[in-house]
Formats: C-alpha cells, sequence, structure tokens
C-alpha cells in the first residue's frame, strides 16, 4: 500500500469548499475522496499503487475543476502539484445556505405555552403555590433560551452575511476588470482617431506652405506626427510622454517653417497654422497617468479644436 501527498495550488480561497476524488479510470468509481487543509494539501493513504483518475470539483461547479491522470508509485510516499485556473470561479452564484430548522424552536415555544396555560387561569384570592411560580420561572428559562437559539439560527452573529460579501467583492472585482479593460480599448481608439487627425492638420499646413510631404522639411513632420500611431498601446503614463515630446519637436519644426516663410502673410495667418498651433499645445500638456484621465484629455482637445476627431479624419459631408 502507498500514500499520496497531494497540494492544490493557484487559488487558495476556495480550497476549503474543494473536493478531491481518486477515480478507477477503467469504471470512473470513486476509490477514495478527501477535502484539503486551508492551504491545500492533501494526504490520501493506503492506495494501491498503480493508475489514477484525479477530480477536483467544486459545489457550485457543474463540471470539475481539474481533471487529470495520475499513478501512485509502489515505492514510498507519492507526490503530485496541481495547479487550477482562478478564472474558473468569476461569476459564481451565491452560495445555497442550508434553511435554518426552527423545529426545536418552535416545539420550545409551544412546551412553554402548554406550561404556563394552566397558570393563566388563576382566580382573585387564589394561593399560588412554589410549584406555580417554579413552572412560570422555568418557562421563562426555556422561553429566553429558545428565543437566543432563534437569533443564531436565523442570523449570524455580527449581522455578516459571507456569502453575500464574497459574491459583492467577486462583482466588483470583475467590474473594475471590465472598467480597465473598456478604458483602454477606448484609450487606444481614441489615440488612433487624434493621431489621424493630427497628421492630417500637418499634411494641410505642408499643403498650404507648399512643402512636399515625402521629402525633407515635409517627411521630418510627418514622421515626428507618427510616433503618436506607432504607440497607441503604451501605458498612459508613457503615451503621455511621448505626446509631450512630440508637440515639442512639432512646434520647434513648425516655428523653422514660420521663418522660412516669414515674407507669406497669408501663411502665416492661416487657419491650418493656427489649428496646428493649438494642437502643439494641447500635446505639451498632456501629463495624464491613467486611462480615465487621458479620455478627458482628449475630450478637451476636441473642445478646443472645435470638432470630433472622428469627423475631422473622415471630414464634413454636404
Amino acid at each position: 500500500m502507498s500514500d499520496l501527498n497531494l497540494s492544490i495550488l493557484g487559488f487558495p480561497a476556495v480550497n476549503p469548499e474543494l473536493k478531491i476524488e481518486l477515480r478507477d479510470p477503467a469504471t470512473r468509481t470513486v476509490v477514495k475522496e478527501a477535502q484539503p487543509f486551508l492551504d491545500g494539501t492533501v494526504r490520501m493513504s493506503r492506495l494501491d499503487p498503480g493508475a489514477y483518475e484525479l477530480a477536483v470539483t467544486h459545489v457550485n461547479l457543474a463540471t470539475p475543476v481539474l481533471l487529470r491522470q495520475i499513478r501512485v508509485l509502489p515505492v514510498g510516499d507519492t507526490r503530485i502539484q496541481v495547479l487550477i485556473d482562478p478564472s474558473k470561479f468569476r461569476n459564481l452564484p451565491i452560495e445555497d445556505i442550508p434553511d435554518a430548522n426552527l423545529g426545536p424552536v418552535s416545539d420550545a415555544a409551544q412546551g412553554v405555552a402548554e406550561t404556563v396555560l394552566p397558570l393563566a387561569q388563576k382566580q382573585p384570592g387564589e394561593a399560588i403555590t412554589a410549584a406555580d411560580w417554579n413552572a412560570m420561572a422555568s418557562s421563562i428559562r426555556d422561553l429566553a433560551l429558545a428565543v437566543g437559539e432563534l437569533t443564531r439560527l436565523v442570523t449570524p452573529v455580527g449581522h455578516n452575511h459571507g456569502e453575500l460579501e464574497r459574491k459583492i467583492e467577486e462583482i466588483s472585482g470583475n467590474f473594475a476588470t471590465l472598467l480597465e479593460t473598456l478604458s483602454a480599448a477606448m484609450t487606444e481608439l481614441q489615440r488612433q482617431i487624434q493621431g489621424e487627425r493630427f497628421r492630417k492638420q500637418v499634411e494641410n499646413v505642408l499643403a498650404a506652405a507648399d512643402v512636399d510631404p515625402t521629402q525633407g522639411t515635409g517627411k521630418e513632420f510627418l514622421d515626428i506626427v507618427g510616433r503618436l500611431s506607432t504607440n497607441i498601446t503604451d501605458s498612459p503614463a508613457r503615451f503621455g510622454r511621448t505626446a509631450r515630446t512630440t508637440g515639442v519637436q512639432l512646434g520647434t519644426k513648425l516655428e523653422q517653417l514660420l521663418d522660412a516663410k516669414a515674407d507669406d502673410e497669408e501663411f502665416l495667418n492661416s487657419p491650418q497654422v493656427k489649428q496646428l498651433s493649438e494642437t502643439v499645445d494641447l500635446l505639451k500638456q498632456q501629463q495624464t497617468t491613467t486611462h480615465v484621465d487621458e479620455l478627458q484629455h482628449q475630450r478637451k482637445v476636441d473642445r478646443t479644436l472645435g470638432s470630433g476627431g472622428l469627423v475631422d479624419v473622415l471630414g464634413r459631408e454636404g
């Protein structure tokens, strides 16, 4: 006979609700079952050496948490570690807490009623004997004990509802994860839209200045603004640094272009130059470190530039 030492890793919070089954791999009949300690360790003794099917189940899951083949060695203890996936325990139903058995409390209250009933029929002037007094006192004591037992059965100590607290905590965690995922996706979409908007602004300035965008100064402009589109998956803090650097470099190139066109009053006062100058200032101001803050900054960009970024990218109809 051999012993099996099993260690369950991955999600200690559910260890108390797990059940371990060793099954015959041919017939699927359960050979031995046990529950792990809080640390996830299980010891099964006096096992015949050979192959088994190990099943880890949870009371709230219809299918096993883990199912795998193992082999118990004929010599010495067999030591096995298994890793369970915490994602299997998301969105679990609220624990089914067994209904409290109130029958004994009801019986005790009924017994008190029957005991004190004769005492309620005393007539004026009739003596209350020691036996009557003792029966009444004993009934009051029994009633007090029954009420105390009732409070323990129907309301947890301290009025906590552990199953609801755990479910609320799980829902809060799932919602926070979903919100973070959606915020990240929305932020990256806004980065792409704003990046295309800024590139289009640069192209408009180059066209107004009659600068070839494929070489020289024109290509340098587009290379600078293009960094925003190549770093859309960065963290908010990292992307913020990229945006500020882009703003500084774009502002420097714009100043150089304005100096070169100093004699062209129409170009200097053109709406294309004014809009790109506003964009440069907005890029320099991007100090965001979270997805939520960055989305707020993108809304500020839309308000400052006077329209939605997607409208500028796709153009207006009519």
